[in-house]
C-alpha cells in the first residue's frame, strides 16, 4: 500500500482498546484499509436500487441499464474467483446484482417491451 493509509492502519491498531480479532481483521489483506473491503459496500447499493426499482412500472426500466447491470455482476462473479484474495461477499453482491438485472429483463419481456423505447 502507498500514501497515507498504511500509517494511518498503524496508527489505529496500535490503540490499546481493540481485541485481538479486530487488530487481526483490520491489519488482514481483506479488512477495512483495503478496496476489497469497500468494493461489495458500493455493489450492494447498486443491487438495493435495482430492487427497489421493482416497484416500479416496466415503461420506466431502462433495458440497457439493466443489461449492463446483470452482464457486469456475471462477468464479475466469475472474476471473483480469479483474483486473490477471494472476497466471498463481493461474490455474492456480483451475483445478486446479476440476479437483479435478469429480473427486470424478465419483467420487460414478459410484457414484450423489452425492445421498445
Amino acid at each position: 500500500m502507498f500514501g497515507i493509509v498504511p500509517k494511518l492502519q498503524q496508527y489505529i491498531c496500535a490503540w490499546n482498546f481493540w481485541p485481538a480479532f479486530m487488530k487481526k481483521f483490520m491489519m488482514s489483506e481483506k479488512g477495512p484499509f483495503t478496496i476489497f473491503f469497500w468494493t461489495p459496500l458500493a455493489k450492494w447499493g447498486i443491487s438495493i436500487a435495482n430492487i427497489g426499482d421493482m416497484r416500479k412500472p416496466v415503461e420506466q426500466v431502462n433495458t440497457l441499464q439493466q443489461c449492463v447491470i446483470t452482464l457486469t455482476g456475471l462477468l464479475f462473479t466469475r472474476w471473483c474467483f480469479i483474483i486473490r484474495p477471494r472476497v466471498y461477499n463481493l461474490v455474492l453482491c456480483n451475483f445478486c446484482m446479476a440476479q437483479t438485472g435478469i429480473y427486470q429483463l424478465y419483467r420487460k419481456h414478459s410484457q414484450g417491451k423489452l425492445f421498445t423505447r
